[in-house]
């Protein structure tokens, strides 16, 4: 049987984004069984409880960082941490996008 060098590469770079890919995979997979483990931090434990304690309905991210004290993209990883995890349900497009509590969170 005859094989050419590039043959060779390809067959070899193949193995290597498959291997890669089945990796990554394994990797996402445990970082969501961790953060399932404990779901969020006092810091995001805080906000909720002030946020329903004052009865808002609609969160949106600049409420979220005053709230936090945290800057616009770890809020936005909280709230999206949030969505993930069904406690919140992302409405609006654009610079009206809300988050509200999912129905069996209120």
């Amino acid at each position: 049987m005859n094989i050419d060098l590039t043959t060779v590469i390809l067959l070899s770079l193949g193995f290597f984004l498959l291997g890669a890919v089945i990796e990554g995979g394994i990797r996402h997979k445990k970082i969501k069984d961790k953060r399932l483990e404990k779901p969020h931090s006092d810091r995001i434990e805080f906000a909720l409880h002030h946020i329903k304690h004052k009865g808002i309905k609609k969160i949106k991210k600049e409420l979220w960082q005053e709230i936090t004290g945290t800057s616009r993209d770890t809020a936005t990883h909280d709230l999206e941490h949030l969505v993930e995890l069904g406690l919140l349900k992302k409405k609006g497009r654009g610079r009206g996008i809300h988050y509200v509590f999912t129905k069996h969170e209120k």
